[in-house]
C-alpha cells in the first residue's frame, strides 16, 4: 500500500550547498510493500556527511519527503533557484526552463497529490522569478512555447496560462505590479478544479451535463480556495472566478459581459483558450498557432474583448 503523506520531489530542484532544513527518503520494497527510511537527515550533527552525500556522483534521484515539510522544500528550493536566476550566466531559456520545473512541481503537488492549499502561498515567489526571466523580452513568445510542457495537464496548463499572462502584458507595455499579479492568476485560475473529482477532470469522452455542470463549479470553487488562503487581492480573485466570462454575456458564472469583466480575466481568456487548443490530450491533437489563432478569431471571438484579441494575434501570429 502507498503512504500518500511522502511525497516525491525533483532532486535537481535540491541546493547541494545548503543545509538541510527537512528529512529526505527513499522508497524501499518490503514483503510487497513500499516503505520509506530516511536518506538524509536534517539533524546538524549530520549536516558534512548530507552535504556530501547530496554532492556525490551517484545521488539518488527517486526521493520523497513527508508532505508537513512540503512547504519547506518549496521554499528552500525557490531560494535555491533565486540565486541561479540572478546570478548565473546561463541563457533566459536554461533559466525558465528551472523555474518551469520548480512551478510545476508545485502545481504538481497541488493539483494531483491532493497537498494543502498553503504551499500556493509560495506562488508569488515564483512568479518574482518568472519576470526575472522574462526582463527584456529576450524569451518572447516563441521561447516560452519551447520550454512549455507540450501535453495537457491542469498543472502545467496552469503555469503556461500564468506565463503567457505575464508575457502578453508585458508586451503590451502594462506596469509591474499588474505584470506579477496577471501572473499569479493566470497560474491560479483553475485551483477550484481541485474539488473536482479527477475522473471527471480527466475524462476522454464528453461529459455529461451534470458533469460539465460540475466542472462549471470549479470558478466558484477557486475564488474560495484563494479567499480562505488570505494573502492574493481583488485582482487576482476576478482571474480566478471570470475566466469563463465571454465578452457577448453568454459565459458562467456571473455572465458578465464587455468591460464588466474585469480586464485581468479578459487577458485570462485569451491565454486560456489559447494554451487549450495548442497543447495536446488524449483525444485531440495539438493546433498550431496560426491554426489556433485562426479559430479563436473566426469561430470564437464574441467570447474575447475584440482589441485585446487584436493585439494577441498580432503577437503570436506570423507577424510577430
Amino acid at each position: 500500500m502507498q503512504d500518500d503523506s511522502y511525497h516525491h520531489i525533483d532532486a535537481k530542484i535540491l541546493d547541494k550547498n545548503a543545509d538541510l532544513v527537512f528529512n529526505i527518503f527513499s522508497m524501499v520494497e518490503d514483503n510487497g510493500e513500499n516503505r520509506y527510511v530516511l536518506y538524509a537527515s536534517k539533524e546538524p550533527r549530520y549536516r558534512d556527511k548530507v552535504r556530501e552525500l547530496l554532492q556525490s556522483s551517484d545521488f539518488m534521484e527517486e526521493l520523497y519527503i513527508h508532505e508537513d515539510d512540503l512547504v519547506l522544500y518549496f521554499e528552500h528550493a525557490t531560494d535555491s533557484l533565486r540565486d541561479y536566476v540572478v546570478n548565473s550566466d546561463a541563457t533566459p531559456e536554461k533559466k525558465m526552463a528551472k523555474v518551469y520545473d520548480l512551478s510545476r512541481d508545485v502545481t504538481h503537488q497541488f493539483f494531483e497529490a491532493n497537498s494543502s492549499p498553503e504551499i500556493l502561498r509560495g506562488s508569488g515567489q515564483v512568479v518574482d522569478l518568472m519576470e526575472k526571466c522574462l526582463e527584456n523580452n529576450q524569451l518572447g513568445f516563441y521561447g516560452l512555447t519551447k520550454i512549455m510542457e507540450k501535453d495537457y495537464y491542469t498543472y502545467t496548463h496552469s503555469i503556461n496560462v500564468g506565463l503567457y499572462c505575464m508575457s502578453f502584458a508585458l508586451k503590451i507595455g502594462m506596469p509591474a505590479d499588474e505584470v506579477h499579479e496577471l501572473g499569479l492568476g493566470g497560474m491560479l485560475h483553475d485551483v477550484g478544479k481541485s474539488r473536482i473529482p479527477m475522473e471527471i477532470i480527466n475524462k476522454k469522452g464528453a461529459l455529461t451535463e451534470e458533469e460539465f455542470q460540475t466542472i462549471k463549479n470549479h470558478t466558484d470553487n477557486g475564488m474560495e480556495v484563494i479567499r480562505e488562503l488570505g494573502c492574493y487581492g481583488e485582482k487576482v480573485i476576478q482571474m480566478v472566478g471570470q475566466h469563463h466570462e465571454k465578452y457577448n454575456g453568454e459565459g458562467y458564472h456571473q455572465g458578465l459581459a464587455g468591460e464588466d469583466i474585469s480586464l485581468f480575466a479578459r487577458i485570462c481568456k485569451l491565454t486560456d483558450v489559447y494554451d487549450a487548443l495548442t497543447t495536446r490530450r488524449s483525444y485531440k491533437k495539438a493546433l498550431k498557432t496560426l491554426e489556433a489563432l485562426t479559430i479563436m478569431k473566426s469561430q470564437m471571438g464574441h467570447e474575447f474583448d475584440p482589441k485585446l484579441l487584436h493585439s494577441f494575434i498580432l503577437m503570436m501570429g506570423p507577424e510577430a
